[in-house]
């Protein structure tokens, strides 16, 4: 059947000459792979950009349960990203963002909650002031979505690894903070708290999920530094 959705695209791949091949996380379908044939000619009335990662799409496919890969048809943009792209902070985080939801999102059922916060979680960082914490709060509100959940931070701490470093009443404040306020809240971090705190986030995820370095990680070291 054709049906049209709307979608967050995740990354793609080069595919013979002129075609990629696309991840896409969607509304109706959960994660998908899509191919999309030609986008990489001059010609092509669907034009690659379409495909960057992070991007708000809304397209048409011709869905078939139990198929691999299916084929868009018709695809528009519901946002433009344009922050994300030009601010080199809003920017270092969206390439980590995206490494993470690679290696975490790969359930292709339908989960409403999981897109509705990934969609609305994505238009805050475009939209809303810069926030050098957002990677942090976007962490751990999304565990809730995928299985373990991060609700407060007693038992956060004891996992972490760095109990130590949370006796301090100030630093349990702000980690109480990033966990129950919203993405468009802005607590003040400095570098090292950022980064001890990051550092126990992805130590909590990996006991969860058993997910591999993210790469990226050092790009955003550096541009916080």
């Amino acid at each position: 059947m054709i049906i049209t959705t709307r979608g967050i695209v995740f990354r793609f791949t080069k595919y013979r000459e002129t075609s990629i091949i696309s991840n896409i996380y969607t509304e109706e379908f959960g994660l998908g792979t899509y191919i999309i044939n030609g986008v990489r000619s001059a010609k092509s009335k669907i034009k690659i950009g379409y495909f960057e990662p992070l991007n708000l799409i809304e397209f048409t496919v011709y869905h078939k349960p139990g198929r691999n890969i299916e084929r868009i048809t018709d695809i528009k943009s519901t946002h433009r990203i344009h922050s994300i792209r030009q601010n080199v902070y809003k920017s270092a985080i969206s390439l980590f963002l995206v490494e993470l939801l690679n290696k975490c999102i790969i359930e292709r059922d339908k989960n409403l909650p999981l897109f509705d916060y990934l969609y609305n979680a994505i238009l805050t960082l475009e939209q809303a002031p810069q926030n050098n914490n957002f990677h942090l709060q976007f962490m751990l509100k999304l565990s809730s979505f995928i299985g373990f959940g991060i609700h407060e931070p007693t038992s956060f701490v004891k996992q972490s690894g760095n109990e130590n470093y949370y006796k301090e009443a100030e630093t349990m404040r702000i980690l109480q903070r990033l966990i129950e306020g919203e993405l468009t809240d802005i607590p003040t971090l400095n570098t090292s708290q950022r980064t001890n705190i990051l550092t126990d986030i992805l130590h909590y995820y990996q006991l969860k999920l058993e997910i591999t370095p993210l790469k990226s990680l050092e790009v955003l070291h550096t541009v916080f530094s």
